[in-house]
């Protein structure tokens, strides 16, 4: 191991370690506050209105998975804290006419000082500009509508981004704030590649095409904005920059995929962005908090963009403040204007999974799978015994579609389901190679049979960890960039936000065997840096490692010495049990997964 000089908390030099990666994630939590307890207030006195669109079915180009559910999930979040204006556009019902139709009923319903929030997931893509100079690349932002094809009548049924800023500025006009979350993505590019054996994945972006006939006639003005920049009151929330995919990811604890902003956001608006627990969600509070929800639930394949106008301040500006009292779960006011046959109108059904959030965790002082490792179930001295909450099965495919191989896997802290590839399987196992994938990444190489159940009590264990870490994510990124990392690349774990905090490091390796990185020896208590910069070199074995990082105002002293007894043992689903007696109050966790290859 290199040696590097002492800075920051003097401890780096023991965190600049070899990466040995293989691990894997999934799970959800309760959200930070029961819906019931809370409602959103607009800080400025006005009330809050909001038009919410989720697109699945359309009719020309491949159809998503999750964009509907995202509109549900926002739509029962705000009605669950007490918004009674929201109308919802659903599938066919989101046609150019009839949103069109909304959005200016909307407006005209606006009053000074009101809040709207606007929300859009579904395909997007890129058409050359309208008008020239307004896009550095000369192209612009097209939203899909269901009925859309590249026929003269299938043209019209788009938005072009344009216009949307057209509909903000009206809103703007009239004395009002604006939040515009979109939930799709237009571009085509990738954080990291996708291991060709893993399951086919779901994307929020349609390739360019060319319209031969154009029959579109833009809703513009000659003064409405050019660009994000050009407005006074509006946020901004996209999934992805201009030049890349936004997944539909699986959600801890919510069945079939979804849209991470979509499913950060909802999770913000029932309080989880309220970092300091003040009643008031600034600005960079609601960025900060979706940004690393979203980071973590992509496994790191997703980066939102946020852009506020040059006249808010996002460290003072108030998006939205909290209030408790009685919660209007339907107002009279509130409305859906589609609703799928056979299925709950959003807004009327059960409030979905509490936020999936996974926190970024720290570095590892030599992140090597420990040769002697003790694989264990027995709970140390003083950790807790209860087992671990019922949760759904892990589903285990192999690439060939057999199943007799997972006859005798039998994990220790949570049930296999055997399923065929196409199913959406947790893990895939490759009976040629013994490579596991999950979701585009190669998790563990080489594992053998045998050794299955612990890669799989481990995904388990990462599942709650995201879980875990919804009510509270603890800032932390990974540079220089969240592609497949090679043998002997130097990167960085950045945590944020950790000034006279107590910080608590470990690993879970591929293979569940936990190993303490923070505080060991004479390690300070209290980070003395907002920032901590982890610098780490990666090594064998390759695949995936996940880093986990606990802050809190007081050290954790109890939650420590349970982990230095879980220490070098293949113990994952203890940490959680732990976590779940000990965590503190005022926890934040934090959990990146990197990954590896030769």
């Amino acid at each position: 191991m290199m040696p590097m000089p002492r800075g920051l908390d003097g401890w780096i030099a023991r965190l600049y370690a070899t990466i040995g990666l293989v691990g894997l994630i999934g799970l959800a939590m309760p959200q930070a506050y029961a819906a019931g307890d809370l409602s959103i207030s607009n800080p400025d006195g006005g009330d809050v209105r909001a038009l919410v669109i989720g697109i699945d079915d359309y009719q020309h180009v491949r159809k998503l998975k999750g964009a509907v559910a995202d509109a549900t999930d926002i739509v029962t979040s705000l009605r669950s804290m007490g918004v009674g204006d929201v109308v919802a556009l659903t599938n066919a019902q989101a046609d150019r006419a009839s949103i069109l139709r909304e959005i200016g009923a909307l407006v005209e319903r606006t009053k000074n000082n009101d809040l709207i929030f606007l929300s859009i997931a579904g395909h997007g893509t890129q058409e050359p500009e309208r008008i020239k100079g307004s896009e550095p690349d000369g192209m612009e932002n097209v939203f899909l509508l269901p009925g859309f094809e590249t026929t003269a009548a299938g043209s019209i049924e788009r938005i072009l981004g344009s216009e949307f800023n057209h509909f903000i500025r009206q809103f703007e006009l009239r004395g009002a704030k604006v939040i515009f979350v979109a939930d799709t993505c237009h571009g085509g590019g990738m954080v990291r590649d996708i291991d060709p054996r893993a399951a086919q994945m779901s994307f929020r972006q349609v390739p360019r095409y060319t319209l031969l006939v154009d029959e579109l006639k833009p809703v513009t003005d000659s003064n409405d904005p050019k660009s994000e920049l050009d407005f006074d009151h509006t946020a901004f929330l996209a999934a992805v920059d201009r030049h890349t995919k936004a997944p539909e990811v699986s959600i801890p604890g919510v069945n079939g995929l979804r849209g991470a902003l979509s499913y950060a956001v909802a999770r913000a608006l029932e309080g989880s962005a309220d970092v300091n627990h003040d009643g008031k969600v600034t600005l960079k509070e609601l960025f900060s908090n979706v940004r690393q929800v979203v980071y973590q639930l992509s496994d790191q394949r997703q980066n939102i963009v946020t852009i506020s106008s040059p006249a808010q301040t996002p460290e003072t500006d108030i998006a939205f403040e909290l209030t408790r009292g009685v919660v209007l779960i339907q107002g009279p006011t509130a409305r859906t204007a589609s609703a799928q046959p056979g299925a709950a109108a959003p807004g009327e059904g059960p409030l979905s999974a509490p936020p999936a959030v996974t926190a970024k965790a720290a570095p590892v002082p030599a992140l090597a799978t420990a040769p002697n490792a003790v694989s264990t179930n027995a709970a140390p001295s003083g950790a807790a015994t209860a087992p671990l909450r019922p949760t759904a099965p892990i589903r285990l495919a192999a690439l060939d579609g057999k199943t007799n191989y997972f006859a005798g896997v039998t994990p220790k802290d949570v049930t296999v389901q055997a399923v065929q590839p196409t199913d959406n399987p947790d893990l895939i196992w490759d009976p040629v190679s013994h490579d596991v994938i999950a979701w585009g990444d190669v998790v563990a190489y080489g594992v053998d049979v045998a050794n299955l159940p612990t890669v799989v009590d481990r995904t388990a264990a990462i599942r709650e960890l995201k879980r875990m870490a919804t009510r509270s994510p603890q800032v932390m990124r990974i540079s220089p960039d969240d592609r497949q990392q090679r043998a002997g690349q130097i990167v960085e774990v950045d945590l944020s936000d950790v000034a006279s905090r107590a910080v608590l490091l470990f690993n879970v390796s591929g293979d569940g065997t936990v190993q303490v990185l923070y505080p060991v020896g004479s390690d300070a208590a209290l980070a003395r840096s907002a920032s901590l910069r982890l610098p780490l070199r990666v090594g064998q074995p390759f695949g995936a490692e996940q880093i986990v990082a606990v802050t809190s105002q007081q050290r954790m002293v109890d939650l420590e010495t349970v982990l230095m007894q879980l220490n070098r043992r293949r113990a994952s689903g203890q940490v959680i049990k732990s976590l779940e007696r000990y965590l503190p109050a005022d926890a934040r966790i934090a959990s990146i997964g990197f990954f590896s290859a030769p």
